[in-house]
């Protein structure tokens, strides 16, 4: 699954070098986590992370569930998952919400 930097920056209407300014990452380097041919350190996935307001697993790219009833969240690792996860795996009920950040 694709990271979502490239999706986040261009939502924000930001460019390479404005989202690079903010976030105190070379622009070049910003390229390469986009385009996936580099990969973040933790500590800068949680940067960009934070910037977004969003969390790290869904920058990375994955899928949220949420639970309706409990509340419990929990990452998918694959769209395949969104199927075999139709019953929250905390409580055992249905039907979850799939978060998008």
């Amino acid at each position: 699954m694709k990271n979502r930097i490239k999706e986040l920056r261009k939502d924000k209407k930001l460019t390479l070098v404005e989202l690079s300014k903010k976030v105190q990452i070379p622009n070049n380097t910003l390229s390469q986590y986009e385009n996936e041919k580099r990969k973040p350190k933790l500590e800068t996935w949680q940067a960009l992370a934070n910037f977004f307001n969003v969390s790290v697993e869904y920058l990375k790219g994955y899928l949220i569930a949420e639970c309706r009833w409990c509340g419990n969240k929990f990452v998918l690792t694959s769209d395949k998952d969104k199927d075999r996860y139709f019953y929250c795996p905390y409580c055992g009920r249905s039907p979850l919400t799939f978060k998008t950040k």
